[in-house]
């Protein structure tokens, strides 16, 4: 059996990280200065995660400084697994710590330019629904028109209700040939994962593991030719999963759908990409060769 070096060793992508989340709880922790009790830990849902953020991380982010230092640390340990492709998710709440959008775009850039020779870094402009939509409308033009993100995604509960206020940032985006994504099929059915896909024309979903209660919506997913960035230890710590022996990337993969195996949250869910593949592999989920061609057919969109 492959070890986790051996997976490291291979080429790979991170397509579903959230960069301000996205390094190892050891590289966090001297860098913000305290230890969250009792963690990383299974958690009660998105719920018990979204506290932890607010009375811990997002309290430590204040300044351009400190969204650099996060976006550096990630990318440092996301090289130190392998990967050489990294879609990593920036959330546009940021361009209030930088102190408008330009200094953002500039930020951006700069940590982009520090890692030319290390990965294939392509930023990622994060979306939340529960940020202030008016700012949101104001600044995802000026980001998206930038030419520096390669992909938008829009994340936070997963319901229908509101999707409307992304339409034309999502038209927008499609017009300028940036990818399309967003988050549901996390704890939200196969019926959502169909509506956001259609209504968005997204080209990837971030989770989408919902997908797999409904064949019809599989068979979709394939004729469309939809790829499913799925986060195995995020669905198992947030109880979207049972177990990972349970996880449905199982049925997901052998109904021909096109995946990646990804992060999420490195900081709250402490497993690398290689080391999910090591697992899903010991676990007998999937085979070393299903993880060779997931790993090798995702490497080759980008080259």
């Amino acid at each position: 059996m492959m070890s986790v070096s051996d997976f490291i060793s291979l080429p790979k992508i991170d397509a579903h990280n959230h960069l301000n989340l996205g390094m190892r709880y050891a590289s966090y922790a001297p860098w913000a200065g305290f230890y969250i009790p009792n963690f990383p830990r299974k958690m009660n849902g998105l719920g018990e995660m979204h506290e932890i953020i607010g009375n811990f991380t997002r309290p430590r982010a204040k300044t351009m400084k400190d969204v650099t230092d996060l976006l550096v640390l990630s990318l440092t340990d996301a090289v130190a697994d392998g990967v050489t492709v990294l879609e990593g998710s920036i959330d546009i709440g940021f361009v209030i710590h930088c102190g408008g959008v330009d200094n953002f775009l500039k930020m951006v850039q700069e940590v982009k330019d520090r890692f030319t020779n290390k990965i294939n870094f392509r930023p990622e402009l994060g979306m939340g629904k529960t940020f202030g939509i008016d700012k949101i409308r104001e600044w995802a033009p000026i980001c998206l028109e930038s030419g520096l993100f390669n992909s938008i995604d829009l994340y936070g509960p997963e319901v229908e209700d509101g999707i409307e206020d992304f339409d034309k940032i999502f038209k927008l985006a499609g017009k300028l040939g940036i990818k399309r994504k967003a988050h549901v099929g996390e704890f939200s059915d196969a019926k959502s994962v169909r509506r956001f896909v259609e209504f968005f024309e997204l080209e990837e979903v971030q989770h989408g593991i919902g997908a797999a209660q409904d064949d019809a919506v599989l068979q979709f997913l394939k004729d469309r030719n939809t790829r499913l960035n799925i986060t195995p230890e995020s669905n198992v710590m947030l109880g979207a999963a049972k177990s990972l022996e349970e996880h449905p990337i199982k049925k997901i993969v052998e109904a021909g759908i096109r995946v990646s195996i990804s992060t999420d949250d490195l900081l709250f869910f402490n497993k690398s990409v290689s080391e999910q593949c090591f697992d899903l592999v010991r676990a007998n989920v999937l085979t070393v060769d299903q993880i060779k061609e997931i790993f090798a057919s995702t490497v080759a969109e980008y080259q």
